[in-house]
């Protein structure tokens, strides 16, 4: 008896690690959404972002009651506790970086015009694809479980840093001296914020792997 409960076991983590997957998946390409409704300041993609969010909270709840009820039933411990409490905190994680592309795409919705900004934008949307490929690399290395590749991925993290705050310097200059543009200023420097987060919960997963295979908790944000 004990192979056959062990297979259905282990048939309960691919499913849980298969739903984190489509959880990442799904959130990276509502921000691959959000950057392109961004990059054309299309509000009507935009909204289409902004309704897509209810989908990953549907199914980020349904991760969570799936791990409480793996948690019930089969008591793990070791490894296997550590990455169904991993893909747990992780699942928060995603959740709240597809909320922060629903906060990009509210911003898109308060732009009225770019062009006074346009000496930055190159610059953004580079930053925005630099935590955006984080994301996804965190993504793969949390489904492949490799640790030293959550250590380079988050070392990136860095970079993202110093370009927003580069970046939010040089809005701030814009509109003082354009007061007029104010109401977009402000929206690009919540969306240059939003980037900046994202990147964090990309660290995060990063740490989560770490946590997983080595049992170590570990920040990587410092």
């Amino acid at each position: 008896m004990e192979r056959p409960v062990r297979k259905f076991y282990d048939d309960q983590l691919k499913t849980l690690e298969g739903m984190h997957a489509k959880l990442g998946f799904g959130t990276a390409a509502m921000l691959e959404r959000a950057y392109q409704a961004l990059k054309t300041n299309n509000h009507v993609e935009a909204q289409s972002v902004i309704d897509s969010d209810i989908e990953i909270n549907h199914l980020e709840k349904e991760i969570e009651r799936y791990v409480m009820r793996i948690i019930a039933r089969q008591q793990p411990i070791g490894t296997d506790l550590r990455m169904i409490l991993s893909v747990f905190a992780s699942s928060s994680d995603l959740e709240r970086v597809a909320d922060h592309a629903t906060s990009i795409a509210k911003g898109i919705l308060q732009i009225d015009n770019l062009a006074p900004f346009d000496p930055i934008m190159d610059d953004l949307f580079a930053v925005g694809e630099l935590a955006k490929n984080m994301l996804g690399q965190a993504i793969d290395a949390f489904s492949q479980h490799n640790v030293e590749r959550a250590k380079e991925i988050a070392d990136i993290d860095d970079e993202v840093d110093s370009a927003f705050r580069e970046l939010v310097d040089q809005a701030l200059v814009i509109m003082e001296k354009q007061p007029e543009t104010v109401k977009t200023g402000s929206a690009i420097i919540a969306i240059l914020h939003d980037i900046e987060r994202i990147a964090d919960y990309a660290t995060n997963l990063c740490e989560r792997v770490i946590y997983t295979e080595d049992a170590n908790i570990v920040n990587l944000n410092d």
